[in-house]
């Protein structure tokens, strides 16, 4: 049984801390878009009282500055983050000295550590290793199509929906058409089997008439709506146009 603010070992099992400190990136490049600011990941400022570079999770940047607005320390840890390690980032928060500061944990934070870090000055954000793996496919999503600031984050959660044949989130997200197949059209290129799928069962259970006509096209048009599947649907099927969807499609199949 998992104690306070834990996470299972299998929401970290595949998302190493590089892929969730990504992750966390997206989030703030949602937050700080661009062209007006710069996100920058994994970066190195100097150090004033250490007199050495330090390592830094993330750095925001407006356009063309050379200061940092707002540093981001991240930690994937299985469970909340302690005293221990808020000191550290107050440490190092407090050497490099060059901005306001953000704390990111995958578990939450103990008491001790809310209150150290607030006393700092320095806020704190939990985002799950479920959030994350939604967050982690914003930049391949974007190779397709181009993504609405806050639509990015609702986009990611859809594809890992479908890497995980999760129908939940397709049920129930209302997002604009061309993004809806924007978004199934990405998923049939790199997790066809799953998106197939995910048609299908919008196809017999959606409650929207219209989610299961583009559901029907869709298959059809990627040549997966087999004339075994296209009875089944028509014989569960209530909708008038759906119904000559599927009934065209039968008879173009005899």
């Amino acid at each position: 049984m998992l104690g306070p603010g834990a996470t299972s070992d299998d929401e970290h099992n595949d998302l190493s801390p590089r892929a969730y400190e990504q992750a966390v990136a997206e989030r703030f490049r949602t937050f700080f878009p661009r062209p007006a600011f710069e996100v920058r990941h994994d970066i190195r400022l100097p150090g004033r009282a250490s007199a050495v570079r330090r390592q830094v999770d993330i750095a925001i940047y407006e356009a063309n500055g050379s200061v940092p607005i707002l540093i981001v320390e991240v930690k994937r840890h299985k469970r909340a983050v302690d005293l221990v390690t808020s000191g550290a980032t107050v440490a190092l928060i407090r050497d490099i000295g060059a901005a306001p500061a953000v704390m990111v944990s995958t578990a939450g934070f103990s008491r001790a550590a809310k209150s150290q870090l607030l006393w700092e000055g320095i806020k704190h954000m939990t985002i799950s290793p479920s959030e994350a793996k939604g967050l982690r496919w914003i930049p391949h999503i974007e190779q397709w199509f181009g993504l609405d600031r806050w639509f990015r984050e609702t986009t990611g959660v859809l594809f890992e929906a479908m890497r995980v044949r999760n129908v939940s989130p397709f049920l129930d997200t209302d997002i604009p058409y061309e993004e809806w197949v924007a978004t199934i059209q990405s998923g049939l290129d790199l997790f066809p089997k799953q998106t197939v799928a995910l048609l299908r069962n919008l196809a017999r259970s959606h409650v929207d008439d219209g989610v299961r006509f583009n559901a029907v096209q869709m298959l059809i048009d990627c040549d997966k709506l087999t004339q075994a599947d296209a009875a089944d649907l028509l014989a569960a099927e209530i909708d008038v146009e759906v119904q000559s969807l599927l009934l065209e499609t039968l008879d173009h199949q005899d």
